[in-house]
């Protein structure tokens, strides 16, 4: 079960640090995600970018936005979901609107658009100082929670 944990000083300040169960994940190669209940009540993720998530061209790489995606809509998820419930991945469509810049921090946010016994339907917006970079929905699937096994 992921750990989470209040930031009390610096600029991530007020949000929860989301740090997975197991260190060596793919999403912990991604760096430190964040998230918290948004000023409109809608849950928000955050995380700091770096070098290492541009492409050749100098912007956000895409594969990057479309995992960081994948948090953000489990950010959104996560009233929905609980120690017993977690969800998987359906499906994802992304639209990129425009480059987005390291460095800089970036922020997704969203809604549940509908909820069903076994489906969570989502859409949202990844944003940099107010310039949007990607739109999104995606479906995600409730599913039993299990740890995986250690590889």
């Amino acid at each position: 079960m992921p750990s989470h944990e209040l930031v009390t000083e610096g600029p991530w300040a007020g949000w929860t640090h989301w740090r997975g169960h197991f260190p060596n994940r793919f999403t912990e190669l991604l760096g430190s995600h964040y998230y918290r209940r948004g000023p409109d009540g809608r849950m928000e993720a955050g995380m700091d970018t770096a070098e290492k998530h541009l492409n050749g061209l100098g912007h956000l790489h895409g594969g990057f936005l479309m995992a960081f995606i994948d948090q953000v809509m489990f950010a959104i998820a996560r009233p929905s979901l609980s120690p017993s419930v977690g969800a998987v991945t359906l499906s994802c469509d992304t639209h990129f609107l425009g480059s987005g810049v390291g460095g800089m921090p970036i922020y997704g946010t969203g809604e549940v658009l509908r909820e069903t016994g076994r489906m969570i339907f989502i859409r949202g917006t990844l944003s940099q100082n107010d310039d949007l970079v990607c739109a999104f929905t995606g479906t995600l699937r409730k599913v039993p929670r299990q740890l995986p096994p250690s590889v």
